[in-house]
């Protein structure tokens, strides 16, 4: 696997203030650890063909934060994991071998890392 340094196109990546009057379903939250925020996701429908698109709502007690948006992404689904309290780890396959790895700080909206990932050990050649 190959690393580097990749700040998303907003192809890849949109982030907006979410509206105040967003209210998750509570069904589909994945909570921080200790509960304090949370994030609800909207996965395409991957039967149909693509490109896929996919938004994130990340939101705490006092209502909405964030709308994260992926307009274009591979055929997987975006893998989102709280990391703590303010830390959203965020893996976005682009293609079939590249994904972009993310954590976002949710305090600011912030991009505190961001690398793409070549996963050409996953390319065997054929015997």
């Amino acid at each position: 696997m190959t690393y580097g340094a990749h700040q998303p196109s907003a192809s890849e990546f949109q982030i907006a203030k979410a509206p105040p009057t967003l209210n998750p379903q509570a069904g589909t939250l994945k909570k921080t650890p200790s509960e304090t925020r949370w994030l609800g996701q909207n996965d395409p429908d991957f039967a149909k063909s693509g490109p896929f698109s996919t938004t994130i709502a990340v939101g705490d007690r006092n209502g909405a934060l964030w709308m994260l948006t992926f307009p274009q992404h591979g055929n997987a689904a975006i893998q989102s994991d709280w990391l703590n309290e303010k830390l959203l780890f965020l893996r976005v396959w682009l293609g079939r071998i590249v994904s972009l790895d993310m954590i976002l700080d949710v305090d600011t909206g912030i991009l505190v890392y961001s690398e793409d990932a070549t996963h050409d050990d996953l390319m065997q050649p054929c015997e």
